[in-house]
């Protein structure tokens, strides 16, 4: 895959997508300065996944559209992780006043889906520079450091928190850090066969993702809580 032209990789794309998380990180800023609460995280989800399904289908983009849909399955999934953090491992903290799904917010899914879209972009940005295993590695770090950032402004926000009884950096839990620099480093082979293959496999391989975050999740409390 490295150097090779990929359906639906092209300049205009690349900017929307790094605005958009531009976007998403300034927004999260400005909502932990201002401790606005969830609603703020309501709006710039739902904003960003319409966003993002609109953008697929108007400009006719396959990898935009491969990517919402193995993100949209990994987030309904992921709603088994949010349900072990919360309930099992007493950590994960959400605000009690808003519509919830299980043990999450109702917009969970959609958050997990935009974020995954992001950063499986950026994978598929590395591995066309740099090859598979270097961006796996490369996604995985950045991964593990950004997840500290946005964890802190997210407690500052309102949006969610973790209970201060494991290690922590700012306001992230070791284990939390470790299990998103895991799913990172998932991110650029799992998106190469979605991009390959057909929108059945896109929907398994959304399917092992979503599994795969409640195994590193688990991992990482077991070794880093």
């Amino acid at each position: 895959m490295k150097g090779e032209l990929i359906a639906g990789l092209d300049k205009q794309t690349t900017r929307v997508i790094l605005a958009s998380a531009g976007l998403l990180l300034g927004w999260s800023f400005i909502s932990s300065i201002m401790a606005l609460g969830p609603v703020t995280a309501s709006i710039i989800t739902y904003s960003l996944y319409g966003f993002y399904w609109f953008y697929s289908i108007q400009y006719n983009n396959p990898l935009v559209m491969r990517l919402l849909i193995f993100g949209t399955v990994a987030g309904i999934l992921e709603l088994v992780t949010d349900h072990y953090l919360v309930e099992t491992i007493n950590s994960l903290v959400y605000p009690t006043k808003e519509l919830m799904i299980w043990s999450s917010p109702a917009y969970m899914p959609f958050a997990w889906s935009n974020v995954l879209l992001q950063l499986g972009f950026i994978g598929v940005l590395l591995t066309r520079r740099f090859g598979i295993l270097k961006a796996s590695i490369m996604l995985g770090i950045a991964g593990g450091m950004y997840i500290p950032l946005y964890e802190h402004l997210a407690n500052n926000a309102g949006w969610w928190w973790y209970k201060k009884n494991t290690l922590m950096v700012l306001n992230a839990p070791v284990y939390v850090i470790v299990c998103e620099a895991l799913i990172s480093l998932s991110l650029p082979i799992l998106i190469q066969y979605a991009e390959n293959h057909s929108i059945r496999k896109t929907l398994v391989l959304g399917v092992l993702e979503g599994v795969w975050i409640l195994i590193s999740a688990f991992l990482a409390f077991s070794v880093a809580a």
